[in-house]
């Protein structure tokens, strides 16, 4: 996606407020993370939400199920309400994508959170890919409509 966009990512740890500031747009993204987005995406958007209230952001979530309700009331687009609750403003366009996890990829921080995380739900920590790359065109093109057409 920062690649059709031009765009250089960072990891929301990463940016600071000094980075942010003067950005002509955003597109913050974030996965699920126990029900929720990540603390990393939380604090950030706590920090800076008064720099980037006047800024044009676009938002996204990847979860490894759009469609699966571990309980009710979740999923994949319950979660981008959550993400987008935290913006100071409304985004202009939005996104729920499909995910990816490996487990034997995940580090020794995750690896145990997600085994817990899946004993919580009943479910055997297997891994999936349910991504779906095709959604990201039409995103990418909803932004860049918004940019041609106002910013």
């Amino acid at each position: 996606m920062a690649e059709k966009l031009g765009i250089r990512p960072l990891r929301a740890s990463e940016a600071a407020s000094e980075a942010l500031k003067g950005a002509r747009y955003l597109v913050l993204g974030s996965p699920i993370y126990g029900y929720s987005v990540l603390p990393e995406m939380e604090d950030l958007l706590s920090q800076c939400g008064e720099i980037i209230k006047d800024i044009p952001t676009a938002a996204f979530v990847v979860c490894g199920d759009t469609l699966w309700n571990p309980k009710a009331g979740e999923g994949g687009h319950r979660n981008l309400v959550k993400l987008t609750d935290l913006l100071p403003a409304a985004p202009f366009a939005t996104a729920v994508l499909g995910g990816r996890m490996v487990m034997d990829q995940l580090d020794d921080e995750d690896e145990p959170r997600i085994r817990a995380f899946y004993e919580r739900i009943g479910r055997e920590p297997t891994g999936f890919d349910r991504m779906e790359l095709e959604k990201v065109d039409p995103f990418v093109a909803e932004i860049k409509q918004y940019l041609v057409s106002g910013v």
